[in-house]
């Protein structure tokens, strides 16, 4: 393949950025930036990499400033490279997870009206037929062409290791950080495309105008030492995945990509690379924890200084044995969401003194406890979130302005509550509280009471339908690998640790708990089949 340059390069470059990978391939060009197993890219390689790219993406698929670049990819380091040459030209990376099937890639870069699709597939032919297969009038006009990272016997699909090393290196300095379209989940409907408005920081008070107390920026220098070796196994589609890679590289650090997460691979690589810092979700970090005593013992973890968990509730239980293995010192709880960004960090001298929280909300956020009748409550009552924050949701992609977006604020759908010193604590989803009888039941609460008992790695409960109440719980729970238990005992256990009105009226074990890619539990799935008589209950 042969690619003409779409013009010389220009005699004098902008200067990049601080902290760009323009800025460390010309500073410290040797300098590892990315490891995937045996493979490695420096900086300069990477951003070599990336310009060769975006000349093809620039010249074939005519991507440029504001165009959308949808990427189905498991974690690798080629996800890097479509990134950075995304941002070299002004483009915004749409990162659909590998998980979804073809029908939903096909929906969310069709939503978003990509140029090009690139793609990771053992099946590249299946994958690519999404793009060239679909009638017409169902196809983005935009797609301009499809690039597999496997080779392929289809004309259409084009091998990605050819098109980043074959191609001229035209070189293109970003003139922001990469800026991508993250979708949501989709748990309670189709992804939506979140678009940011950039607004000024929020000032953050309390319902009374008080201000409240907020974490100031860390020390730089402290932040640089640990993070500068991360490992990454949160998926790259998800907004924290990427925000953790980015404040590594940000800093001239390496990142260790880890394809799909395994809890044991993970301490091995923590073991052998010296790891300082990773961004587990709390299913992640759950697995690790339950892992057999000689497992756990047979690492050395002693170069963690940071572990961050977010993307879903943490257990309590989960955090404390995070603290016995990893130390005290390291763990940090993230509680946003991808419509506002980070609501309130939660610092690791905190985790026990202030058990259930999600921590103090963070500069420049403005966090609001509403009832349902919209009006803000005291300190200790229970209301939605709503959230004002700098990283603002302005619409989703091709709709108008969201219903949940309410005088300015940022409805999240979270209960929660503040306590008298300022710490937020989210009590459950909104969606997910069980009404019994006219009383609120919170399955988060339940879920952390099962979560306890020695054989159970984690648990989910939701309402059922009950002739006389309304609902009743029910809760599934998956096994610690190697350990079983019983309905009854279960039932039993909860006795001295739940009133008789949460409990759950029967609970069911599963091999695995459905989640999405996020690590957020599937309860729609686990919950529908019991309200719309369709489908296997469990």
């Amino acid at each position: 393949m042969t690619v003409t340059p779409t013009a010389p390069a220009p005699a004098v470059l902008p200067e990049p950025l601080l902290g760009s990978l323009e800025y460390w391939a010309a500073h410290t060009p040797d300098a590892p930036a990315l490891r995937e197993g045996a493979r490695a890219l420096t900086f300069e390689a990477w951003n070599a990499q990336a310009d060769r790219l975006a000349e093809v993406l620039a010249v074939r698929a005519e991507v440029g400033q504001g165009d959308r670049v949808a990427l189905c990819m498991q974690n690798r380091l080629e996800w890097f490279v479509v990134q950075a040459a995304a941002a070299k030209l002004g483009a915004l990376l749409v990162p659909i997870s590998f998980r979804l099937t073809p029908s939903e890639i096909h929906y969310i870069a069709a939503d978003c009206g990509s140029r090009v699709f690139l793609f990771d597939a053992e099946d590249a032919d299946t994958l690519s037929r999404v793009w060239t297969d679909q009638p017409p009038s169902d196809k983005p006009s935009s797609v301009k062409l499809a690039v597999g990272v496997v080779r392929s016997q289809r004309d259409d699909v084009e091998s990605f290791a050819e098109l980043c090393t074959s191609g001229p290196q035209v070189k293109r300095i970003a003139q922001r950080a990469p800026r991508s379209i993250v979708y949501t989940s989709g748990t309670t409907g189709r992804p939506r495309g979140v678009v940011h408005a950039h607004q000024k920081p929020a000032e953050a008070t309390d319902r009374s105008g008080r201000a409240r107390p907020v974490h100031a920026n860390e020390n730089l220098l402290a932040i640089k030492e640990d993070i500068r070796r991360n490992l990454l196994c949160a998926p790259l589609n998800h907004a924290a995945g990427q925000a953790s890679a980015r404040a590594t590289h940000a800093f001239g650090g390496c990142v260790y990509v880890m394809p799909r997460f395994d809890a044991h691979e993970a301490l091995r690589v923590i073991d052998r690379e010296r790891i300082t810092t990773s961004f587990f979700v709390p299913t992640m970090l759950n697995r690790i924890v339950n892992l057999p005593a000689e497992v756990l013992a047979a690492h050395d973890v002693s170069s963690i200084r940071r572990i961050t968990t977010g993307a879903a509730p943490c257990p309590q239980s989960t955090k404390e044995r995070a603290i016995a293995y990893f130390g005290a010192h390291c763990l940090v709880e993230s509680y946003g969401t991808t419509e506002v960004g980070i609501i309130a960090r939660m610092r690791p001298e905190d985790h026990l003194t202030k058990p259930g929280a999600c921590g103090r909300v963070i500069e420049g956020v403005d966090v609001q406890i509403r009832d349902a009748a919209g009006q803000s409550v005291a300190d200790g009552e229970l209301g939605e979130i709503y959230v004002r924050s700098p990283y603002m949701i302005e619409r989703y992609l091709n709709e108008a302005p969201p219903n949940e977006l309410v005088g300015g604020y940022f409805a999240t759908g979270d209960i929660g509550r503040f306590d008298q010193d300022g710490y937020l604590y989210v009590v459950d989803r909104k969606k997910d509280m069980i009404i019994a009888g006219g009383v609120n039941i919170y399955p988060a609460e339940i879920e952390d009471a099962l979560r306890q008992h020695p054989a159970v790695l984690d648990a989910a409960a939701f309402g059922v339908p009950h002739p006389d109440l309304g609902e009743q719980v029910h809760a599934v729970i998956e096994c610690v690998e190697g350990r079983s238990v019983g309905e009854a005992e279960l039932l039993t256990f909860l006795t001295e640790r739940l009133a008789a009105y949460k409990r759950p009226r029967a609970i069911s074990v599963v091999r695995e708990i459905p989640r999405n890619p996020a690590g957020k539990v599937l309860k729609r799935q686990l919950r529908d089949p019991y309200w719309t008589g369709t489908g296997k209950q469990i």
